[in-house]
């Protein structure tokens, strides 16, 4: 079979780095980030994320080929702030939201856990209460 190993997509060669960069040499404010072994995932949320940046003029990524396990984020910036600015500034706020929503997450685990406990402990005196009455229920007939 022609397809490389599966481990290729995730396992960042030595020697390679994970992301490199290009300056535009066309545009100003312009540049390209070749990030290796990601794909349309952490594309398109960089890409959105750079989006909300109001410096950021446009912001774009592309797959050159599905069998090149990597991505190309291209940055075109104002003047009032770099493409490397924005780059970093994006992936900031993404670790930032990425820590709130895993914590939001585990405090809801937690909370559910507690709140299962509780339930069954609320079920088990329910079921023996019922047993209970259906036992004098019996020994009264």
């Amino acid at each position: 079979m022609n397809a490389p190993d599966r481990y290729e997509r995730f396992v960042v060669p030595e020697g390679t780095k994970k992301v490199s960069y290009e300056r535009d040499t066309k545009i100003i404010n312009a540049a390209s980030f070749t990030i290796e072994r990601e794909e349309h995932t952490i594309g398109n949320i960089l890409r959105m994320q750079l989006h909300r940046d109001p410096n950021v003029l446009f912001a774009g990524y592309k797959l050159p080929h599905p069998l090149q396990y990597k991505i190309i984020v291209r940055i075109h910036t104002t003047s009032q702030s770099s493409p490397m600015q924005a780059y970093n500034q994006s992936i900031n706020d993404l670790d930032r939201e990425f820590d709130h929503l895993k914590n939001a997450f585990e405090v809801k685990c937690v909370f559910l856990l507690f709140f299962e406990q509780y339930i069954c402990k609320f079920y088990d005196i329910i079921i023996t209460g019922l047993l209970v009455y259906l036992g004098i229920l019996l020994n009264i007939e």
